[in-house]
């Protein structure tokens, strides 16, 4: 446009009929517009123009084009090239075609020509098909500039056109490129044709896809590049980018792709494709977020993300020739792959000539909706997963290989499923009737679900560190084939599992099912491991129709496993019953407890009969044909918990005698104060040790008490005294793995009578309440506690005459002393947090004493000294006690003699206070006693 033409357009809309009054001022600025056009570039002022036809054209910026011409083919054009194009659209120019015609806004026909144009806007609006920029000719140019904008409508819902179509080796350049289409993006065909649109470009698009590139032959080599790119598609069949054979495509970093409609791809096709951190959220029933159907070269880098709703988040298939798909992240930058709702799929391998390579990869399923697959290989497809992980909820299978699908995994494995039983690795499917492929693991495994085959193979090996929860199976029938190899690992078994081959290095089996009697069948067994089963050796009763967890070797065994059961407290078990724990065909491998094990209150070990190795209590012997069937009844030792809980029986029987030697010493005390009233206070501590009970044996207690008590001589005339007491008694004892604590509360009354010749007899009634609690170590090292009480009653009566050497009151005396002591305590009942009910029997004590002290006293004025040597014998008359193991009869025995030996000192003062000093020590063959005394008395 010349600068006469504007001046005319300018005034056809602008100028108005001046008044005469304001004539001279129009004048001027007529003149200095006039000098502006003549000073100014005529390009830099904007106009409306029509359609332009020629092969030269030039706008200005911010030109309006109005397309009106419809030229050839019924087609509405905007710009129209027929020749070699040479055309510059400037900055900010605008194209508007509307009609309801066939439109192209932009059409170049021609080859080798070029258009130019900075943020150029294009809005195509038509009924039928609707094209923003179609260049049909070869070898043509076309630079878009930054930031153009193209937008395509259509009135015809099932009508669609292109944003932009370029073929023939021509090639398109932009910028953030902008395009909204009611159709297709951009599409691309012919050999050589390229497109590049830098970085942070989007492209909108519904009813076709975003990008598309087309089929061509061998020769051809269509290319799409562009970074950050981000593509948005809506509708049913709609793609993303849709990619042809011999075309590649590189999005750089920082891309995505966002679609929505059934059956709709957010990447389809074949060729090259290249990205990094690339982000595919596809949803839709039927809709795959990258999909390959054919020869293709996909290498996409770390920070990627691919998401289906609805759908299958990798579909990778091949119609011959090689597919390789490498989906890499990194260990800082994990790539993932979602897929939720009805059916759905993380990664689908298909047809022979197909890999797919997957590094660092997590690949998350929600099943929620309907059974999904994280990984499906099968007709000869190759899935190689590198630090692989997969979650999935419930209805999630990790792993199927099916019809010679082949799967590697290697590096750090996780598969994380809902439940255990779930499958998580599977190597054919026996529902379907698909026969298997292979699977090949080899690293660290962190599994949460089974491993199965069906007619396929499965081989695991699990590196340090392994830990597996699942189960097992493989199909014998079908000839499917597990093999398993462990190191420094851990299976826990959740239900019966079999396998071909079984290898441990320092690595645990753990027959972790709910329910009792699992059974593990091993073709061939080796290495060293440690199998923990559980067991009801009990059955219906005395192991009869017993069951528990077994390992079955049915080929080859070999090495050296530890067998650990684990311990079963609420077992109601009597040392007869046997179980048999490992069968083997040919019994050449060793099988050895890692300990003995608790079960009710006996414990039991593993022994070798045979070819197979049996669960026994602990001193049985093998069956034999003596006369006698008594001479084989097995008598094993009591558990840890059995020991702590029944010594309870010697707590009470030790605290008890303990108490009643100090309450003994009063008497003399009461020889010093004969006329008055007494209120005295004792304290003492000792302990028991080497006790000597049979079951019950190396048992000690560290005690300590005090009592109190007040007594009254009746008159002057009768030395009879009555008096009153009460004391609480603390215990220590210590079991043979364990501890606890005991108290005792006791309260009673006494009476004693001394003649002034030096004989006396003295009388005790005494109620006692004992509480008990222990916290002990089973053989497996788990802690167990439990607690008790229990209510007794003991008399005494005792009875002695003094002898003076000298003076009575001063030198030397000699004392001989008698007592019998009568006890009940009551039965008690105690049930230990490993489940064992330990029920403890009453029981009566009958103890004598004879005693003799040697002693010397000195007395001046009111105050005397008593200094004295004692010894005697104690013996235990009754003392016969049962007490049950869950319901299995025990008995135990106090019987017995005993040394008493004590020395003592004690000094009155001033006729009302009165110390006391005492050592006593007790030595027999049931138990060892150490006490010291101290105490003092008031008199008033």
């Amino acid at each position: 446009m010349d600068s006469m033409l504007f001046q005319k357009e300018f005034h056809k809309n602008f100028a108005v009929k001046p008044s005469r009054s304001i004539k001279k001022q129009q004048l001027t600025i007529v003149g200095l517009l006039s000098l502006g056009a003549l000073a100014l570039p005529y390009h830099v002022l904007a106009a409306d123009v029509g359609s332009q036809v020629a092969d030269n054209i030039t706008l200005n910026n911010g030109d309006r084009l109005i397309a009106d011409r419809i030229p050839s083919g019924n087609i509405l054009v905007g710009i129209l090239s027929e020749g070699i194009a040479n055309i510059n659209l400037a900055k900010d120019v605008t194209v508007v075609a509307e009609g309801n015609s066939p439109i192209n806004a932009i059409e170049i026909n021609g080859n080798n020509g070029v258009l130019t144009a900075d943020k150029l806007t294009i809005h195509a609006k038509g009924s039928v098909s609707t094209n923003g920029i179609v260049v049909k000719g070869s070898q043509n140019r076309i630079d878009l500039g930054t930031d153009s904008n193209i937008t395509i409508e259509h009135n015809n819902s099932s009508d669609f056109g292109y944003g932009i179509r370029m073929s023939n080796g021509s090639t398109l350049n932009a910028n953030r490129l902008t395009i909204d289409s009611q159709g297709a993006g951009i599409y691309i065909d012919g050999a050589g044709t390229k497109v590049n649109l830098g970085e942070g470009s989007q492209i909108k698009a519904s009813r076709s896809a975003g990008v598309g590139l087309s089929n061509g032959d061998i020769s051809d080599n269509v290319v799409f590049e562009a970074s950050k790119l981000s593509i948005m598609t809506q509708g049913d069949n709609v793609t993303g980018i849709s990619m042809g054979k011999y075309t590649s495509i590189d999005l750089g970093s920082g891309s995505s792709i966002e679609t929505e409609g059934n059956n709709a791809f957010g990447i389809a096709g074949q060729g090259e494709f290249t990205a990094d951190a690339l982000t595919i959220s596809t949803q839709g029933s039927g809709s795959v977020a990258f999909g390959l159907a054919g020869e293709a070269t996909v290498n996409i880098g770390a920070n990627s993300h691919l998401s289906a709703k609805n759908a299958t988040a990798m579909n990778i298939g091949s119609s011959g020739g090689t597919t390789v798909v490498n989906f890499h992240g990194t260990a800082m930058e994990r790539n993932t792959i979602y897929s939720a709702g009805d059916a759905p799929m993380g990664v689908a391998t298909l047809l022979s000539g197909t890999t797919t390579n997957l590094a660092y990869t997590d690949i998350n399923i929600d099943s929620s909706q309907g059974a999904g697959y994280g990984v499906l290989v099968m007709s000869e497809g190759m899935l190689n997963g590198d630090n692989l992980t997969i979650n999935g909820t419930a209805s999630t299978s990790g792993i199927l290989a099916v019809l010679d699908g082949k799967v590697n995994l290697t590096g750090d494995t996780v598969i994380n499923l809902a439940d255990p039983n779930e499958v998580a690795i599977s190597s054919g499917e026996a529902t379907l009737a698909l026969s298997g492929g292979m699977v090949n693991a080899s690293g660290k495994m962190t599994i949460n679900g089974s491993v199965l085959s069906y007619q396929g193979t499965t081989d695991l090996d699990m590196q340090s560190g392994s830990l597996w929860h699942g189960k097992a199976q493989n199909d014998l029938a079908n000839n499917g084939v597990i093999n398993l190899s462990l190191t420094n690992s851990q299976w826990n078994m959740t239900a019966d599992s079999t396998v071909d081959k079984l290898v441990l290095n320092q690595s645990t089996v753990d027959f972790s099912e709910d329910k009792l009697g699992s059974t593990l069948t091993v073709g061939d067994l080796s290495g060293n491991g440690n199998f923990v089963l559980r067991t009801d050796i009990v059955g219906d009763g005395h192991g009869v129709n017993n069951s528990g967890d077994r390992l079955v070797v049915s080929g080859t065994s070999a090495g050296n496993h530890q067998l650990t059961v684990l311990n079963r407290g609420s077992l109601a078990t009597t040392g007869d019953e046997v179980l048999t724990l490992v069968e083997t065909q040919d019994g050449q491998a060793n099988f050895t407890s890692i300990g003995q094990t608790e079960l009710g209150g006996y414990l039991y070990d593993v022994r070798k009969n045979g070819n197979n190795w049996q669960l026994y209590a602990v001193g049985a012997v093998p069956p034999t044909t003596g006369p006698d069937p008594e001479d084989n009844k097995p008598n094993p030792p009591i558990t840890t918990t059995a020991d702590a809980g029944a010594n309870f029986l010697n707590v009470g029987y030790l605290m008890n005698y303990a108490e009643t030697q100090t309450l003994l010493q009063r008497m003399g005390d009461l020889r010093q104060n004969s006329d008055r009233g007494n209120m005295w206070l004792r304290g003492f501590a000792g302990k028991f040790d080497s006790f000597s009970g049979g079951k019950l044996s190396r048992f000690d207690m560290s005690y300590s008490g005090m009592q109190l008590g007040a007594d009254k001589r009746i008159s002057v005339e009768l030395p009879l005294f009555v008096g009153l007491f009460m004391g609480q008694t603390h215990g220590s004892p210590d079991y043979r793995s364990g501890d606890g604590s005991t108290k005792s509360d006791s309260a009673g009354l006494y009476a004693t009578y001394l003649a002034n010749n030096g004989f006396y007899l003295d009388g005790v009634a005494k109620y006692t309440h004992v509480k008990n609690s222990f916290n002990v170590k089973d053989t497996q090292d788990n802690r167990v506690n439990g607690n008790g009480n229990s209510d007794g009653f003991s008399v005494s009566l005792e009875s002695g005459q003094k002898f003076s050497l000298n003076q009575p009151g001063n030198g030397f005396y000699i004392e001989p002393q008698a007592q019998f002591t009568y006890s009940h305590q009551g039965a008690s009942n105690i049930v230990a947090s490993n489940g064992l009910k330990v029920d403890l029997g009453s029981y009566e004590s009958m103890t004598g004493r004879a005693s003799t002290l040697l002693g010397y006293e000195l007395s001046q004025g009111d105050n005397t000294f008593n200094v004295y040597l004692k010894t005697g014998i104690v013996r235990e008359f009754e003392g016969d006690v049962d007490y049950r193991l869950n319901g299995s009869a025990e008995n135990h025995t106090f019987k017995g003699n005993w040394w008493n030996n004590g020395v003592g000192v004690s000094a009155q003062l001033a006729k009302q206070h009165t110390f006391y000093l005492s050592a006593d020590s007790s030595t027999g063959h049931k138990f060892d006693q150490r006490q010291i005394n101290g105490g003092y008395r008031f008199s008033f």
